[in-house]
């Protein structure tokens, strides 16, 4: 969770300064922006039907997976008006992971733990946001935005290869089941 919160906070900062090199208008970088915002409230909305349908391994290791692939088309410099469906499409499954994430810790942590568990885990994944603008505004200085959003698709594929692997999240599905 830390790790994706990091590139998130990374990819805003990314996005603005992607959009401008571009040669979008402050207005069309506030609508790319606008994008992401809407993409996270249809993924609030959708996400308890998904979280009845979909295990919490396939959302959650699925999720990384998705957000590398939406990635790849966002380094290739696409026009700007193609950034916002991308970026809404990334959006989009954030809640849907939270929801499910979190309501199977949620489940299988037992109430005595759970207020000490989640604050653990509060503190690393919410803990680790600003860095991404650190992390972004060196990369952005380094690399430009291109070479900003291939090293934060290659964080992200580090993180969808760590999920993919992990003993702990192919034990979910097991439990989410049982």
């Amino acid at each position: 969770m830390a790790l994706t919160n990091v590139m998130f906070q990374a990819l805003t900062l990314v996005l603005i300064v992607l959009a401008r090199h571009l040669g979008a208008s402050s207005g069309l970088t506030g609508a790319v922006l606008g994008f992401f915002g809407c993409g996270g409230l249809a993924g609030a909305f959708a996400a308890p039907w998904i979280q009845r349908r979909l295990a919490p391994r396939t959302v959650a290791i699925g999720s990384i997976w998705l957000w590398v692939l939406l990635l790849v088309p966002i380094a290739a410099m696409p026009p700007p008006l193609m950034l916002g469906p991308l970026v809404a499409a990334m959006a989009f499954i954030g809640p849907v992971w939270n929801v499910v994430v979190v309501g199977y810790q949620y489940k299988v942590i037992p109430d005595h733990m759970l207020g000490r568990v989640n604050s653990i885990v509060l503190l690393v994944s919410w803990g680790a946001i600003p860095f991404g603008s650190l992390i972004a505004g060196g990369l952005l200085d380094h690399t430009g935005p291109r070479g900003a959003v291939r090293a934060l698709s290659g964080l992200t594929l580090l993180v969808a290869l760590i999920a993919s692997l992990s003993p702990g999240l192919r034990r979910a599905a097991v439990l989410a089941e049982g």
